[in-house]
């Protein structure tokens, strides 16, 4: 272990949250443990993967073996979706107490576990909320497993020794593949598939979408603020909303989105994406063979269902950045660089022409 680093377990390692923040700790010197049923893809060079169940706690343990003896920080990425939020939540705290036991059963030198959350704290998926939102607003009343697990962190970590933090960032703006629940990876196919039907890039949501103020969270400023969370005294023991330091509107971002694809620019044209994702399917496939493409299964790029309900939300989504910037955190990302940056990060890979 490289003097001043730690030994990073990382819950989730093949989402796209996980696979950032171990590639950022990996390239600074630390230990890193992979934990997630399926290994990542495409492999993470120097990561130690331990294929398991979050939900199986014994199994966990002894899957995890001595390795949980060495784990002095838990990054918790994971989630278990299900259509019931109450069930929703109580199986991702599980999951999160599994993960946690493992560790301090092994007698591990656990100094911090963080974990990721989002804006959903405040009800954003639901309906209108107070804008900007802040950390100690009310919590939206649905269940929600963010609720539990940060309540639990909060009552066990003093009993166990270790502090906690957790981030909510919003809409994550990056490249990943596999990963479909990113909205840039949906506004990709479908800029692609307006330029092979030969019409403007229209807009595919809603015309409330498309006015309201947006924000979004680089993947890379959701990295630094976790690992700043994890090793920074001043951020022990808080959760922190983390948003690029604009906002926008969709309306706004569309003519460079447009222009990066060598596109006019329309207006709203509301259409079913799900369907339009699954009828271009094999289109999809005869195109990515043409242009050389690295992944003819749309599917694997992008969901219809995730983009038409992300799209669809007519409320304001702001979050203030006024209490992680008081603590220490300063590092600021645009919007609009991000979302073309990432862009170009699908175009480098092959993902789209």
């Amino acid at each position: 272990m490289v003097a001043g680093k730690g030994v990073a377990l990382i819950a989730g390692v093949s989402g796209i949250v996980g696979r950032g923040i171990a590639t950022r700790l990996l390239a600074e010197g630390w230990q890193v443990v992979g934990l997630s049923r399926t290994p990542p893809k495409p492999p993470i060079d120097g990561l130690e993967h331990v294929s398991a169940d979050m939900a199986d706690g014994m199994g966990l343990r002894t899957r995890l073996g001595d390795t949980a003896g060495r784990v002095t920080h838990v990054f918790y990425a994971g989630r278990a979706p299900d259509p019931d939020p109450a069930v929703e939540a109580a199986r991702n705290t599980a999951m999160l107490v599994n993960t946690v036991d493992a560790v301090t059963a092994a007698g591990a030198p656990l100094a911090h576990v963080h974990a990721v959350h989002g804006t959903k704290w405040y009800g954003s998926h639901v309906g209108p909320f107070k804008t900007p939102a802040e950390e100690d607003d009310p919590r939206c009343p649905v269940p929600n497993f963010y609720f539990d697990q940060q309540d639990w962190l909060e009552a066990e970590a003093p009993k166990r020794g270790f502090a906690w933090s957790t981030t909510r960032p919003h809409l994550l703006i990056g490249f990943s593949l596999g990963y479909p629940h990113n909205i840039l990876s949906v506004v990709a196919v479908h800029a692609v598939l307006c330029r092979e039907q030969g019409r403007p890039l229209t807009f595919p949501g809603t015309e409330g979408h498309f006015h309201r103020v947006s924000q979004v969270t680089d993947i890379e400023l959701l990295v630094d603020a976790m690992r700043w969370c994890a090793t920074d005294p001043r951020a022990a023991n808080q959760p922190y909303n983390v948003i690029n330091a604009d906002y926008f509107r969709w309306r706004d971002v569309w003519p460079a989105i447009a222009d990066f694809f060598g596109l006019e620019a329309g207006g709203v044209e509301t259409e079913s994406l799900t369907n339009s994702f699954s009828t271009a399917a094999d289109a999809w496939r005869a195109m990515a063979a043409r242009e050389g493409l690295s992944e003819p299964d749309i599917g694997r790029i992008a969901s219809g269902p995730y983009g038409d309900t992300t799209f669809s939300a007519t409320w304001d989504d702001m979050s203030s950045t006024v209490k992680i910037r008081r603590a220490g955190f300063n590092a600021v990302f645009s919007s609009r660089e991000s979302l073309l940056g990432a862009l170009a990060a699908y175009r480098r890979h092959r993902v789209i022409p």
